[in-house]
């Protein structure tokens, strides 16, 4: 056992665990102050204490890591981002194949090698950004920086679950009364089973790995405010759906229709990016968004046929209920969206609970 004066020769704490040093000293205070602590102390302690405990989650000597750049290169590299994100899905054609419909199976199973080099550039790109963190910074280690710390997983993903749940409550029930009324089956797979794969796993991974825990880094290492994080940066999230607009008109060949269908989906892809990107500034958890968007992939935009009566629709007679319910729903997560999101460490802000 170390005196108190053999705890005060110790060297400078290691930039890269600032941690343990920190409870040194803490603990020579604490003894010089007689067994207690001021509140500054206390503070310090606790800190160091959370820091030790994510550096002991995060496993071993891993290196702690931040990411600083300016405005101009962090809306560059999603630029970037967002190109490598397109462009390897149609790579395959300057190989010979035309994938005219993307529902096929060869062109999902191309398009699943595309999303694996694209995350695997999107995390290259991060790395090669990332810096040793200095010993006054707070560090993360990279699995960390991406939203990828895995203890305390299941609180993240319930909640946010459970919020995005709330918000589609009208929807819910009206899936439920159509199966009762005998209008609906119960479980629905759209499509072949490569379609759902696609749908509620490789699509909500990669979107949400690219454009959240990669690009939503950027924002943060460059200060941006996080209104500005969580409304504007979801438009390159939105604009990287526009090249489907070939493909609508290949399908339909209207390019009117094609048009309207891709701006209603440039709409609502902003929107679900937003609620994203709030989530994953709240939680920090990438884990958990990647949840809450298979989620919104099987719900589907909102059917609201239910509210006219054409071609006998069983839920017509059930439209107040049901549209009560909508209201409801929205009611609920408009309360639940700070309470079910706060009290998360999460990496990707600079202080907790500002939003």
């Amino acid at each position: 056992r170390r005196s108190e004066t053999e705890w005060l020769k110790l060297p400078p704490r290691h930039p890269r665990r600032p941690h343990a040093h920190a409870r040194k000293c803490s603990v020579v205070r604490w003894r010089l102050f007689g067994g207690q602590m001021a509140p500054t102390e206390v503070s310090m302690a606790a800190a160091a204490a959370s820091s030790a405990a994510a550096a002991a989650a995060a496993g071993g000597d891993w290196p702690l890591l931040v990411v600083r750049m300016e405005p101009g290169m962090a809306l560059m590299g999603s630029v970037t981002l967002s190109l490598i994100f397109v462009l390897s899905l149609h790579l395959w054609k300057l190989l010979g194949y035309r994938d005219e419909n993307r529902d096929a199976t060869g062109t999902i199973q191309r398009r699943f090698l595309s999303s694996v080099l694209t995350c695997l550039c999107s995390a290259a790109m991060v790395y090669s950004m990332a810096q040793d963190a200095r010993p006054e910074e707070r560090g993360n280690t990279f699995r960390e920086l991406l939203g990828l710390s895995f203890w305390s997983l299941h609180w993240p993903c319930i909640r946010c679950l459970a919020l995005t749940a709330a918000l589609f409550l009208g929807p819910i029930v009206q899936h439920f009364l159509a199966v009762w009324m005998g209008g609906a089956e119960l479980v629905e797979l759209r499509g072949s089973p490569w379609m759902a794969a696609r749908n509620y796993v490789v699509a909500p991974l990669s979107e949400e790995f690219v454009f959240r825990a990669c690009l939503v880094r950027l924002w943060v290492a460059a200060s941006f405010p996080e209104g500005a994080i969580i409304f504007l940066s979801p438009f390159c999230f939105a604009m990287a759906h526009t090249h489907h607009f070939v493909e609508h008109v290949r399908r339909h060949g209207n390019k009117q229709s094609a048009l309207v269908e891709v701006a209603f989906q440039v709409f609502y892809t902003s929107l679900f990016g937003m609620f994203s990107n709030f989530l994953l500034l709240r939680t920090g958890s990438l884990t958990a968004v990647i949840v809450a968007h298979s989620f919104c992939n099987h719900q589907g935009f909102p059917d609201l046929s239910f509210m006219s009566s054409y071609r006998g629709n069983v839920l017509y007679t059930q439209r107040h209920l049901i549209g009560a319910l909508y209201i409801v729903g929205i009611l609920v997560f408009s309360l639940l969206m700070a309470p079910l999101t706060a009290g998360f460490d999460s990496s990707f802000r600079s202080a907790p609970n500002v939003l």
